[in-house]
């Protein structure tokens, strides 16, 4: 006869084991997170270009191909697509229900970030404004009017909002992702966990270099070199086959009754 206390321990097994639809969901969430923020950087750059080649008052001399980071755009009219993507990001991350109450906090912790990042915009001025002082139409924001500047508490904000962001994506990435449910983790999964550490180690290097070029280089060598945006790039692409290969987009388990909800 079954004692209380082992019909007490199975039925907190049961609880605890992931049904197939919250598998489906957490896959869902994965894929959405990855392949918005994998389309996002080449997105604002062709459709900017396109949007100055179509319309009549964008000279060829006001016209740059990249900007000198991806914030930047915001104040260019990639402003919704930018601030969407943003928003779009943070709900999915808010949403996500991880294995554990870690996994919740972190990405928590990083949707409002970049919410954050969406609602206070950079204070830097696009490539395509020039050096002349003019106002620039596209960058009236919820703290000021197209003729005047954001208060340089906004792009504080920006900064130290965005850096959580990346961090704590790393830090998912290469604590938590890493981490197995099973006494022995496929192949598939090993090779996995080599993918969320370089991943992880990959966006924590380019935080690094992006504060040392705003720290010691100036924003006027990057507005000529746009280095930022490129170091931004390869951090928001790292952070995107980080996630496509939680979701098993990329190096999935070969037979599906080995896929665990911690993979």
């Amino acid at each position: 006869m079954i004692s209380l206390k082992q019909r007490v321990t199975d039925m907190s097994k049961g609880l605890k084991q992931a049904s197939d639809s919250d598998v489906i969901h957490l896959q869902t969430l994965r894929k959405a997170i990855g392949y918005v923020a994998l389309s996002l950087p080449v997105t604002l750059v062709l459709g900017e270009n396109l949007r100055d080649w179509l319309l009549s008052h964008s000279s060829d001399a006001g016209r740059v191909l990249i900007e000198g980071s991806i914030s930047a755009y915001f104040h260019t009219g990639m402003r919704e697509v930018f601030v969407g993507s943003l928003c779009g990001i943070a709900v999915f991350l808010v949403c996500y229900k991880g294995y554990d109450r870690r996994d919740i906090i972190a990405a928590r912790v990083a949707g409002i970030s970049v919410f954050l990042v969406a609602l206070f915009p950079t204070r830097e001025r696009s490539r395509e404004a020039g050096d002349s002082g003019q106002p620039v139409v596209d960058s009236a924001t919820l703290f000021s009017t197209a003729n005047a500047a954001d208060p340089a508490y906004v792009g504080v904000v920006h900064f130290v909002f965005a850096a959580v962001f990346f961090i704590t994506l790393a830090v998912m990435s290469i604590q938590l992702f890493t981490l197995s449910d099973v006494p022995e983790p496929t192949p598939e999964k090993r090779q996995r966990n080599r993918v969320y550490v370089v991943s992880g180690w990959t966006i924590l290097i380019c935080i690094a270099l992006i504060a040392i070029t705003k720290l010691f280089l100036g924003d006027s060598w990057n507005q000529r070199t746009s280095l930022i945006f490129w170091l931004e790039t390869i951090a928001v692409i790292a952070f995107a086959i980080s996630w496509l290969t939680k979701a098993e987009v990329i190096l999935g388990d070969q037979v599906p009754a080995a896929r665990a909800r911690k993979n």
